[in-house]
C-alpha cells in the first residue's frame, strides 16, 4: 500500500516525456498549416509513433531551424475555423464526431515536459491519371 502512495505522490511532481510529432500535409486558405498529429506511445521495450488526430497551426515554417526552443500554445478549445494567433497548435481529430475525445486527451497531457517536433511533408501536387 505505501508502494502506491509514494508512486502516486511521485507523480503528481515528475511527468514522463510527452513527444508529439506533426507532420505538415498542405497549407488552407488562411496561409496556416494542416497536418497529422502523431504521439509517442511505449511498449514493452519499445515504442512507436502512432496517428492520434490532426493539427492546424501557425508555427514558423522551419519550426526546429528558428531556435532551440520556443513557446507555443496549445488549443484545445476552439474549432479549425475559428481565427487563428500566431504560434498556435489546434487539435482536433479526423472524423469531427470524435474532435471532443481527442482534445480532452490532449488537454491532459503534462505541458511542462513536451516535446515538440515538427516535419514539413508537403503534399506539392495531386497525381492524376495520364490520359491516353
Amino acid at each position: 500500500m505505501l508502494k502506491y502512495f509514494i508512486e502516486f505522490i511521485r507523480s503528481l511532481f515528475i511527468s514522463p516525456l510527452v513527444r508529439l510529432v506533426i507532420v505538415r500535409r498542405y497549407t488552407d486558405a488562411n496561409g496556416a498549416y494542416v497536418g497529422e498529429l502523431y504521439m509517442y506511445k511505449a511498449y514493452g521495450h519499445g515504442g512507436a509513433y502512432e496517428m492520434i488526430g490532426m493539427s492546424l497551426d501557425t508555427l514558423p515554417l522551419k519550426w526546429q531551424d528558428s531556435c532551440e526552443w520556443m513557446p507555443f500554445i496549445l488549443d484545445t478549445r476552439q474549432d479549425f475555423l475559428a481565427l487563428m494567433p500566431l504560434h498556435t497548435i489546434r487539435i482536433g481529430a479526423l472524423d469531427p464526431k470524435d474532435n471532443d475525445r481527442v482534445r480532452r486527451m490532449i488537454s491532459k497531457l503534462p505541458r511542462k515536459n513536451m516535446m515538440l517536433v515538427v516535419q514539413n511533408r508537403f503534399i506539392e501536387y495531386v497525381l492524376e491519371p495520364k490520359k491516353i
